[in-house]
C-alpha cells in the first residue's frame, strides 16, 4: 500500500550474502533523491550469524555520513521521524542472503505442468531436488521414499488444466499427504499446489491437518496457457517467510518494516518492468546482478517481465558451480595474458571460502572480470531458455534490449568505467542498438522495494543521475573478414557543433567521443549484408544518441563473439579491445 502522502524520508536495505547496503533518499527540491548509501559486511553467517548486527553497521555508517540520527540507544529504528529530524517516515527491506529452499516437484506431465514448475522454480532462490510425476515409471513407496530423502523445505504440487485431470492430480497429492505422514512435525515442508482450480477443496480435505499448506492459481490453466506472475508473487511471500526462519534477524526487520520485506530478485524484476514502460519501444529490457551467491537474470518482453535466479552461479560461494557449465578453458581465454588453468582454479575456490575477498593483483583482477563474464554468459544462456521464441534472433544471438541495467561488486568497484563496459559487451553481447547501464550503489534492489511504498522514488530517482549511463551501444549483425570496411559514419554533436566521420572495420571495436548526456546525431551507412536494425540487411538511417561515461560504442567484433584459438593472437585481441575502450593499465 502506497503512503507517499505521508512520507519524505524513507530508508532501504538490502542484505546480500556478504555485503549489507542502506540507502537513504529524500525529498531534495521537491523530488526524491538519494542522499547517501552505507555499506557493511553481511553478518548473516559466521561468525554472528544475524542480519541485524550488519544492517546496523551499514545504518550506522549512514548516520556519520548524514549526521543524522537513524536508531535510538535501544538499537532500534525511529520510525516515524521527530521533531528534531532524526529517523524516517518508513522502512524497507530486500534479501538474497539465505539458504536456496529445497523443493521437490510433483506434477503430471514432464513435458507440460512439470516444464511450468521449473520455470517457477528457476525464478526465485529455489534447488529442485526431487521431481515426482506419473511417468517417471517409480512405485509409489519409491516416490515416497524420494520426497522423504530429499528433506524438502518446500514441495509444489502442479498439474491439471482447470476443469481436466481430476483423479490423476489427487493421486499425487495423495503420495504427498502420505509422505508428510512420516516427518518428524519439526521438519514438514510447506506445500503450494497450483494446479486444477476445481479441485481446491479436494487437496485442501486430502491435506488437512498439515499446518502449512498454500493453494494457489493455476500455472498452467490450459495447455497452451502459461501465467507464472500471479503464482511467482505470491509464493514470493512463503519464500520470504521460509527463508526468516532459517536467517537470524529477518523476523526483527520485517517488523521494523512493517512487513516490507521483499526477495532481491523481485525488486529487480520490479524496476525491469517499470523502464520497460517508461521506454514504450519494441525491444526488451535488461537487468542483471551479479551477486556472490546468486546472478539474477529480468527480462522484460513483450509485455511480460521473465525472472531467473541462477543460485549455483555467483563470484562468491557458489563459484565453483558454474565449472558445471563451463570448463577451466572457457574461463581463461578471457584473460589479457597468459596464466596456469590451475592458478585460475586455485581462485575461484579460494574465492569460494573467503567471498569477501577482493583482488589484490592485477592477475587476479582479471580473473574477475573473465569469471564475471562465464558468469552473466551463462546465467544469460539459462534464463533465455524461459523466454518466448518469438524474441530470439537464430540460437545464439541475443533479443534487441534496450537499456541494460547491470550491477553487482566486481563491476561497481572495477578501477576504471571501460572494464565494466567491456565486461558486459563481452558477456550479454547485445545487438543493434542499445545503452549500458551500471548501478554502483545496488539502487535496483532499493528502488523495487521501494514501489510499494512510495511509487515517485523510483520514478525520480531512476532519473536523477545514481545511475552511470556508460554509453550507446551500436552493434551491427552479419558477417564479413575481419579488417574488411563495416560501415561508414557521421557524427554530429549537438552541444559542441562538431561533426566526426570515419569508418568502422569488421573486428574493430571504437569509442567515439560523446559525453555523460550529450546529444549527438548518428549517420550509419552499413556495407551491403550488414544489418544495423532498420529492418533490411545493409539498410542504413540516421539515430540520436546519448552520450555516456565511456563514450558512444561501436562494437564491430560481429555476433556470436569468436575469440582466436591461439594464445598469443588472443591475448593480443584482448589487450587491443581493453586500450580501445579506455583501459589504460
Amino acid at each position: 500500500m502506497s503512503i507517499e502522502s505521508e512520507t519524505d524520508t524513507l530508508l532501504t536495505v538490502d542484505v546480500g550474502s556478504v555485503n549489507t547496503r542502506a540507502c537513504l533518499f529524500d525529498v531534495v527540491e521537491g523530488g526524491y533523491r538519494l542522499v547517501a548509501v552505507g555499506r557493511a559486511p553481511s553478518t548473516v553467517g559466521p561468525p554472528l550469524f544475524d542480519a541485524r548486527e550488519g544492517v546496523g553497521m551499514a545504518v550506522g555508517q549512514l548516520q556519520l555520513i548524514t549526521g543524522r540520527m537513524l536508531i535510538d540507544e535501544t538499537n532500534t529504528l525511529i520510525k516515524p521521524i521527530r521533531l528534531d529530524g532524526s529517523g524516517v517516515d518508513a522502512f524497507a527491506v530486500s534479501t538474497s542472503a539465505g539458504p536456496s529452499l529445497r523443493t521437490v516437484l510433483v506434477g503430471l506431465m514432464p513435458g507440460v505442468s512439470l516444464d511450468s514448475a521449473r520455470r517457477l522454480a528457476a525464478s526465485s532462490y529455489m534447488k529442485v531436488v526431487v521431481e515426482v510425476s506419473l511417468l517417471d515409471r517409480r512405485r509409489e513407496e519409491e516416490r515416497i521414499d524420494a520426497i522423504l530423502d530429499s528433506n524438502p523445505h518446500l514441495i509444489l504440487i502442479i498439474g491439471g488444466t482447470d476443469g481436466g485431470a481430476n483423479a490423476s492430480v489427487l493421486r499425487l497429492v495423495e503420495t504427498v499427504r502420505l509422505a508428510l505422514g512420516m516427518m518428524p512435525e519439526d521438519r514438514l515442508p510447506h506445500i503450494v499446489y497450483a494446479g486444477n482450480q476445481q479441485l481446491l477443496s479436494s487437496v485442501s480435505e486430502i491435506l488437512h491437518g498439515f499446518p502449512s499448506v498454500s493453494l494457489m492459481p493455476n500455472l498452467r490453466p490450459t495447455l497452451e496457457h502459461e501465467d507464472l506472475a500471479p503464482t511467482r508473487m505470491r509464493l514470493a511471500e512463503v519464500i520470504s517467510d521460509l527463508r526468516s526462519q532459517h536467517v537470524v534477524g529477518y523476523e526483527a526487520l520485517k517488523e521494523w518494516s512493517e512487513g516490507s520485506l521483499m526477495l532481491s530478485s523481485d525488486a529487480l524484476s520490479r524496476v525491469v518492468s517499470y523502464l520497460c514502460e517508461v521506454h514504450a519501444h519494441d525491444k526488451g529490457v535488461l537487468g542483471v546482478d551479479l551477486g556472490a551467491s546468486h546472478t539474477t537474470i529480468a527480462a522484460a518482453l513483450g509485455g511480460q517481465t521473465h525472472l531467473t535466479v541462477c543460485n549455483d552461479l555467483g563470484l562468491g560461494v557458489s563459484l565453483p558451480g558454474l565449472l558445471k557449465h563451463r570448463s577451466i578453458s572457457d574461463i581463461t581465454r578471457w584473460l589479457p595474458f597468459e596464466l596456469p588453468e590451475s592458478v585460475v582454479m586455485d581462485y575461484i575456490f579460494s574465492k569460494a571460502l573467503h567471498p569477501r575477498t577482493i583482488p589484490t593483483q592485477l592477475d587476479e583482477l582479471y580473473i574477475e572480470f573473465a569469471l564475471a563474464r562465464e558468469l552473466v554468459s551463462t546465467a544469460l544462456s539459462e534464463a533465455r531458455l524461459t523466454w518466448p521464441s518469438t524474441t530470439s534472433r537464430g540460437d545464439t544471438l541475443m533479443p534487441p534490449m534496450e537499456p541494460i541495467v547491470a550491477g553487482g561488486s566486481v563491476l561497481s568497484r572495477a578501477p576504471s568505467l571501460g572494464h565494466a563496459a567491456l565486461t558486459l559487451l563481452d558477456a550479454v553481447q547485445p545487438v543493434g542498438v542499445s545503452k549500458l547501464v551500471l548501478d554502483p550503489s545496488n539502487l535496483a534492489s532499493a528502488l523495487g522495494v521501494s514501489a510499494s511504498l512510495i511509487p515517485m522514488v523510483t520514478v525520480q530517482v531512476l532519473g536523477s543521475g545514481s545511475f552511470i549511463n556508460l554509453g550507446t551501444v551500436i552493434t551491427p549483425i552479419g558477417s564479413g573478414r575481419s579488417g574488411r570496411p563495416m560501415l561508414r559514419y557521421i557524427l554530429e554533436r549537438e552541444q559542441k557543433g562538431v561533426v566526426l566521420d570515419g569508418e568502422i572495420k569488421w573486428g574493430q571495436l571504437a569509442i567515439l567521443p560523446l559525453n555523460q548526456s550529450e546529444v549527438g546525431r548518428l549517420t550509419i551507412r552499413p556495407s551491403r549484408g550488414v544489418d544495423i536494425g532498420f529492418g533490411i540487411l545493409g539498410k542504413g538511417g540516421r539515430l540520436r544518441v546519448v552520450g555516456g561515461a565511456v563514450g558512444l560504442i561501436i562494437d564491430g567484433r560481429g555476433r556470436p563473439l569468436r575469440l582466436p584459438s591461439d594464445p598469443v593472437q588472443r591475448t593480443e585481441q584482448i589487450q587491443g579491445w581493453l586500450w580501445n575502450i579506455g583501459v589504460r593499465d
